[in-house]
């Protein structure tokens, strides 16, 4: 592996019931609380109301944001700063899955902000204008859904309504939570679609690396290899258990933990972390509101079966010998295709409206967003324009 440097400064407070003490981690930072989450919060029952009630007892106030869509937009964060501002709030509590907890990390930071929003997120990787966040308010994640790690990394993903582009702001200087809270009595209520694609996004998570590490670049990733398979062999099995027994707390809990550990930085160590399969499932959330978990699982199988036929195809080649016993890339992806319409979630970018003759926007969406300047966009080996077609063709 290279060379590297691991922080992640984030508290993780896991247990049944430990949602109790999000007062008691947000007093240390603030006395006025910014409690962002979804714009229809009756998802979580009376859980604002015990949130409220921590607060309380350790002598805070807040004030409620509730903004987020599915894939937050710009627009959601603006007014959500603006609240905020108004409100002179200090501290910032995201609660719910990936879109909540990304839109409290842009209002934290935006709060501070001396520019447009506009210009914290990277929307052009080619013409890259982007100015990022030199600090943020502190801010305590209550995840609900397990999915994207948000709570624990130092990424947010947002959508500019206008241009329907959906990109990143990572600035891992201000963009960590102090606390994360992983209650897993607050996802037994999720429904199966979405306990399932937040599952799915998981472990895509891992299979992303895993495709777009080599021992070329990186050198020996025995170590990665083996904790990236065992963390999506753990969701991988447990997925249908949870989905059969969705009141059993210890599955959720399991679930839980697992989709955090799989992007907190733990399997990256030493090697790069491209998301070229991510890049081309926002163009998708962005275009035709697809679930993003759902995205991601038309795209691990429709790239499993793109590298079935190019060359430097070694590390999905290994994949597929480690996950089902075979070296035959197209098998292997019909068998990942196969588990997962098994969980209810769509394989297929026609499922979401998609035609033939959408790919050609769906590709340049990709291009204009999240191409380098060379005209690719990254991963190993590096991606082509034509070749995205190609993978967009492939997942219809």
């Amino acid at each position: 592996m290279n060379p590297f440097e691991f922080y992640n400064p984030v508290k993780l407070i896991y247990g049944p019931g430990e949602v109790k003490r999000a007062g008691q981690e947000a007093v240390r930072y603030g006395r006025r609380a910014l409690i962002v989450s979804y714009a229809d919060p009756s998802f979580c029952g009376n859980l604002f109301d015990r949130i409220h009630q921590s607060l309380k007892d350790s002598g805070m106030t807040w004030v409620d944001c509730f903004e987020a869509t599915a894939n937050p937009k710009l627009s959601e964060a603006r007014r959500a700063v603006k609240l905020g501002k108004e409100e002179g709030v200090d501290v910032v509590i995201g609660v719910g899955g990936g879109s909540a907890m990304d839109l409290a990390k842009v209002t934290a930071a935006g709060i501070l902000y001396p520019h447009d929003l506009e210009r914290m997120i990277r929307f052009s990787h080619s013409q890259d204008t982007q100015i990022p966040p030199k600090e943020a308010l502190p801010m305590v994640m209550v995840p609900t859904l397990p999915a994207t790690a948000s709570e624990m990394n130092p990424t947010a993903v947002i959508t500019d309504n206008a241009t329907l582009r959906k990109s990143y702001v990572w600035e891992p200087g201000c963009l960590y939570a102090k606390a994360a809270i992983l209650d897993p009595e607050l996802t037994l209520t999720l429904p199966a679609y979405q306990t399932a694609c937040g599952a799915v996004d998981a472990i895509s998570h891992v299979v992303e690396p895993f495709f777009f590490s080599d021992e070329a670049t990186y050198g020996n990733i025995d170590l990665h290899d083996h904790m990236q398979i065992g963390v999506i062999r753990a969701m991988y099995e447990n997925l249908p258990k949870v989905l059969a027994h969705p009141d059993d707390v210890q599955l959720r809990g399991m679930m839980q933990f697992a989709a955090t550990v799989g992007l907190n930085g733990w399997l990256t160590c030493g090697v790069q972390g491209w998301t070229p399969m991510h890049q081309m499932g926002h163009v998708l959330s962005s275009h035709f509101g697809a679930t993003h978990g759902a995205t991601l699982a038309c795209m691990m199988v429709a790239w499993m079966r793109h590298f079935a036929a190019r060359p430097q195809n070694e590390r999905f080649v290994k994949f597929a010998r480690l996950m089902y016993g075979t070296e035959d890339l197209c098998k292997a992806a019909d068998e990942l295709e196969a588990y997962i319409r098994a969980q209810g979630v769509q394989t297929r970018i026609s499922q979401f409206g998609v035609t033939a003759e959408d790919i050609k926007t769906l590709t340049q969406g990709v291009v204009d967003v999240s191409f380098s300047p060379d005209g690719t966009l990254a991963s190993i080996p590096p991606i082509t324009r034509e070749e995205a077609r190609h993978i967009y063709e492939l997942a219809l």
